[in-house]
């Protein structure tokens, strides 16, 4: 009978989280797209690369939905069960609430895990892998842009003019660069041949010339320097930021957890710039914390429905859900300094903690807590206004 009961409750519980994941994720994902409309235009995206973008973005993304599909997907199985009089079945059998943790407990487990795996390996390697994208999408959209015997003022402040380019190599022969980023100091580069290399490791388009002579001018002074080789930092073309990140500034999003700890003790001395590091560490852990003691808070929440009654164990799922993320974020703001910082990011889990035990407990016993019935009371309240609110607006 248990395997049985696991079985079912299990599979109940599946079906919604899959379409709700779908579901949050394909809102978040649209939300996440408008900001890099710009982008994808300007460097003109393939299909082939397009859906490399979203698979890197994909994992970041999920953070949120996971807790938040796993929560809805318990609570709606839940309410179904409560609604078809089958949780009443089962506590006449003798199977009581603790007898539907198990199977909640488990995908709460694999949620909680999914999402670390996400945060902690996934959410980096993606931020890294779009940002080298995007860079490698920036160097293509400079050699498509230069022509032979044509100026190209593609490049913020810096004309090129090539000889010639060799379609296979991609190299170019007699360079001319004009470089203006200096103000009142131009830089005037001749180069019997060049190429364009992007860095990956420092996410920078670098031209390599060879063979040839730089031209600097400030007021009556001049110089001139020949060279068998040098480098020039060539700035990304527009736009250089994707979403609120720059493309060639991976930041904390990029790092692994022990590459967060050595710039935290890389910046010991400075605690305002270790702290984001800090943070970020110790979030990556308490968001999948967080996700599975929501998942667990979902089962009382959505007992508490009564048959033939309005379910209101889903508002009050998302009222928690919100409350968590709200909490979560004034922790971050108020964290200043790096003694505190665990503590403020694993508070949220800890009072929620306390409350899903504390709840379990009073709806397994049946005596669920008297603020407990009216905040139910409350939002049922609210909920059955809302109508009448509608009607009213439109009899106006």
């Amino acid at each position: 009978m248990p395997l049985l009961l696991y079985t079912y409750l299990a599979t109940e519980i599946l079906a919604p989280f899959f379409a709700s994941l779908l579901i949050i994720n394909a809102i978040l994902f649209l939300g996440k797209m408008i900001p890099l409309l710009d982008v994808i235009f300007d460097f003109g995206i393939g299909s082939a690369d397009f859906v490399r973008l979203c698979a890197y973005m994909l994992p970041e993304l999920m953070l949120f939905p996971i807790p938040m599909a796993s929560m809805i997907a318990v609570i709606l199985a839940v309410t179904r069960m409560v609604n078809d009089n089958e949780i009443m079945a089962l506590k006449a059998s003798g199977s009581g609430l603790y007898k539907l943790l198990p199977p909640v407990v488990a995908v709460a487990c694999c949620t909680a895990l999914f999402g670390y795996f996400c945060a902690v390996n996934l959410a980096p390697k993606g931020t890294i892998a779009s940002k080298k994208l995007f860079l490698h999408l920036a160097k293509e959209k400079i050699d498509k842009g230069i022509q032979e015997r044509q100026f190209s003022d593609g490049i913020r402040n810096v004309v090129l003019y090539v000889t010639k380019v060799d379609p296979q190599t991609k190299q170019w022969q007699g360079v001319y660069v004009s470089d203006l980023r200096h103000g009142n100091m131009p830089v005037t580069i001749v180069a019997k041949s060049g190429s364009l290399i992007s860095r990956l490791e420092d996410m920078q388009i670098i031209l390599n010339l060879s063979d040839g002579a730089m031209h600097r001018a400030a007021g009556d002074v001049t110089q001139t320097i020949r060279f068998k080789n040098y480098n020039l930092k060539l700035p990304l073309t527009p736009p250089t930021h994707f979403g609120k990140s720059s493309l060639t500034d991976v930041g904390k999003n990029g790092l692994h957890q022990h590459e967060l700890l050595a710039e935290v003790a890389r910046y010991d001395k400075n605690p305002e710039t270790a702290l984001p590091f800090l943070i970020e560490y110790h979030l990556r852990m308490a968001l999948p914390v967080g996700g599975f003691i929501l998942t667990i808070l979902a089962l009382p929440l959505a007992i508490t429905a009564r048959p033939g009654r309005r379910p209101y164990g889903l508002p009050l799922g998302l009222f928690f859900f919100i409350l968590y993320y709200i909490m979560l974020t004034a922790a971050k703001s108020s964290c200043d300094n790096l003694q505190a910082a665990a503590i403020f990011i694993w508070l949220p889990n800890i009072i929620y903690g306390g409350l899903t035990l504390i709840l379990t407990w009073q709806v397994a016993r049946e005596s669920t807590q008297v603020h407990v019935d009216r905040a139910i009371k409350f939002i049922a309240t609210a909920i059955d206004k809302l109508p009448r609110i509608t009607r009213r607006k439109e009899d106006r």
